[in-house]
């Protein structure tokens, strides 16, 4: 576990940097790096899609912002009561409940 193998050819970002968080030691063999130098032969390396690797302030920026759905109200489920010790919910699911309440009390 925490041990990942993977080959060059198939080597993509994600694999490097899961979540984009770095912080993965990367243990390079020399062919490993001979790879490399067949596959990026013409010196065309992959740019970075993003100038700003912030990627909290990117999303937080008023620009941003302006253009996105406003959230969603969280609304709280509501709370489910105990028809065996809330008489109020007896009497909503069986409304017969009250009037033998009602008998039990005067007799």
């Amino acid at each position: 576990p925490g041990v990942t193998l993977l080959n060059v050819s198939g080597l993509i970002l994600l694999h490097l940097a899961p979540g984009g968080h770095l912080g993965r030691i990367c243990i390079w063999t020399e062919p490993a790096f001979k790879a490399l130098g067949e596959l990026y032969a013409s010196n065309t390396l992959p740019r970075d899609m993003m100038k700003t690797a912030d990627l909290t302030r990117i999303i937080n920026s008023d620009e941003i912002q302006r253009e996105v759905r406003p959230a969603k109200a969280q609304t709280r489920p509501a709370i489910k009561k105990n028809p065996l010790k809330n008489i109020n919910v007896i009497i909503k699911l069986n409304p017969y409940t009250k009037i033998t309440k009602h008998a039990t009390t005067l007799a």
